[in-house]
């Protein structure tokens, strides 16, 4: 399948081979990287906030861990923990908040030159809000180096008041050059950016049609119950 769903991420699987690089932020348990390494031989960087996910990531030659939380600047903050682990967070604190720590935090581009990481071909975004810190942290001639972008928007959490922020993002990285291709159905939870330096018109159509195919397939889905 050309733009397979990965943990929640529609990605264009046939950019990657097993030269490329991914940049996973918000990586849990290194799960979207460890699938992605093993049906393409590629090479991640997986940045997790929370020490026990962290911890718990399995690393090896090709799947390197580093415990940050990506945003804007390098520092510290305060990262807020739920019981969730899929909630944590540093911008919010949730129904299931449990406790806040501090965390240390890093921007793409110190993180690319503290580790001499010289490219990315995917970069991968689950972090919670810290998104919009994340993007608006990288330079326009960085952010066009980038092959494609697979973004968590969380738009969807009312309390976070983003939908203006995304729509900036948005359209900053329309204006770079990128097709927006929105796989979920109603807020942005589920975005690909393909970057039209790397991408025919042909492969973009491609995953305009697979966004609806899919969103058909969950109709039917819904129907059969």
């Amino acid at each position: 399948m050309a733009f397979p769903c990965i943990r929640g991420h529609h990605i264009y699987a046939s950019l990657l081979n097993s030269k490329s690089v991914i940049v996973d932020l918000g990586g849990h348990k290194g799960e979207f990287s460890s699938i992605l390494i093993e049906k393409h031989g590629c090479t991640s960087h997986v940045i997790e906030a929370m020490p026990n996910l962290y911890a718990g990531i399995k690393q090896h030659e090709q799947l390197h861990a580093y415990h940050f939380a990506a945003g804007s600047s390098d520092g510290t903050m305060e990262f807020h923990v739920s019981s969730n682990p899929e909630s944590n967070s540093l911008r919010l604190k949730s129904e299931d908040h449990v406790e806040t720590i501090i965390v240390p935090t890093i921007s793409i581009p110190s993180f690319m030159n503290r580790f001499a990481i010289t490219r990315i071909d995917l970069l991968k975004m689950d972090i919670e809000g810290a998104e919009i810190d994340v993007i608006r942290g990288m330079s326009d001639e960085l952010l066009q180096s980038i092959p494609q972008i697979t973004v968590e928007f969380h738009d969807f959490i009312p309390e976070m008041k983003l939908d203006q922020d995304v729509a900036d993002c948005i359209e900053r990285l329309k204006s770079l050059g990128f097709a927006c291709i929105v796989f979920s159905r109603h807020t942005h939870f589920d975005v690909l950016f393909l970057n039209t330096r790397h991408c025919s018109l042909f492969v973009i159509l491609q995953g305009r049609i697979t966004k609806y195919i899919h969103g058909f397939g969950r109709i039917i889905r819904r129907f059969l119950g």
